[in-house]
């Protein structure tokens, strides 16, 4: 990692001063890799202007100085995007054997990287080839830390990646490595319509299915963890979707419904932790979903 050193550092590296390098030892690896990527996870703490400012009509975000100072990021992101890793995984194919060079630049926070459904059988702290890990499922990893995680893709499918400190998934760590035939079914954060939402209220919506819903489920992809959304408004009633959105919990205890998703997926849903605002917002994602996509599966 290099990035400013000026004082106040937090906030400059918070901003986007930092940078990701990687030098290969002479002889190379003991290992070839058929693919190779970076992924850098970062952290940003953004608040709206306070001045109201707007580029192209969409309103500019400035950094929390406050947040980031209390390592409470409002955004944890790889390789600078939000979910930009869930619109374009990265290719694959089954049997390749993939090396990931994986920095957490921080500022803040530690970084837990996983890959679901896959064993890291060699991980380089820092890069270097002394430092050798075999066996991983997961690599903790500190602010400016840095480590070389390889694995063999044991079949097709679509493989997420993910900081496994949840809180930081939430908030945007998450990608896909894509070992499928054709398109991931998680393109554009499970959301398949080219044309944009009109309904501020959607909108927000969206913002919210892609933080907290597109690791288990999909629109109109197929059943994941969880059951595929598409046609969700058409199945179920607004009252009974966000009741289960704001009381999971005890609606896998009571409720007939809850109940039948969780002895089909044998999965129970993690109450997702939503306020009744974004419950709302949600259901409303789901109704221009629907409106959008044509009839429901069955």
């Amino acid at each position: 990692m290099y990035h400013c050193v000026t004082p106040p550092m937090v906030q400059h590296v918070a901003a986007g001063m930092y940078g990701v390098m990687v030098v290969e030892p002479r002889n190379g690896y003991p290992t070839k890799a058929d693919r190779e990527y970076v992924i850098v996870q970062s952290e940003f703490y953004a608040k709206s202007d306070p001045e109201g400012r707007k580029v192209d009509d969409t309103p500019v975000y400035v950094m929390d100085t406050q947040k980031a100072m209390a390592r409470t990021p409002t955004h944890v992101v790889f390789n600078g995007r939000f979910n930009g890793m869930m619109e374009k995984p990265l290719a694959a194919k089954p049997g390749e054997r993939v090396r990931l060079f994986v920095l957490n630049i921080g500022p803040g926070s530690t970084s837990s990287f996983h890959v679901v459904g896959a064993v890291f059988d060699r991980v380089w702290l820092d890069g270097n080839p002394q430092n050798e890990l075999r066996g991983l499922q997961t690599v903790l990893l500190g602010a400016s830390a840095g480590a070389i995680v390889e694995f063999v893709v044991p079949e097709k499918g679509e493989y997420i990646m993910v900081d496994h400190h949840f809180a930081n998934a939430a908030l945007g760590a998450v990608g896909v490595i894509n070992a499928s035939d054709g398109a991931t079914t998680l393109m554009a954060g499970g959301h398949p319509h080219p044309e944009a939402i009109t309904d501020p209220d959607a909108e927000k919506g969206k913002v919210v299915y892609e933080a907290r819903c597109v690791m288990c489920h999909t629109v109109g992809g197929g059943d994941k963890i969880g059951p595929d959304l598409r046609g969700v408004t058409q199945r179920r009633a607004d009252a009974w979707l966000t009741k289960w959105l704001l009381e999971t919990d005890s609606m896998l205890k009571t409720d007939p419904a809850a109940k039948q998703l969780l002895e089909k997926y044998k999965t129970s849903m993690p109450n997702p932790s939503l306020s009744p605002a974004e419950a709302n917002q949600l259901v409303k994602f789901f109704h221009w979903n629907d409106r959008h996509d044509g009839p429901a599966k069955k």
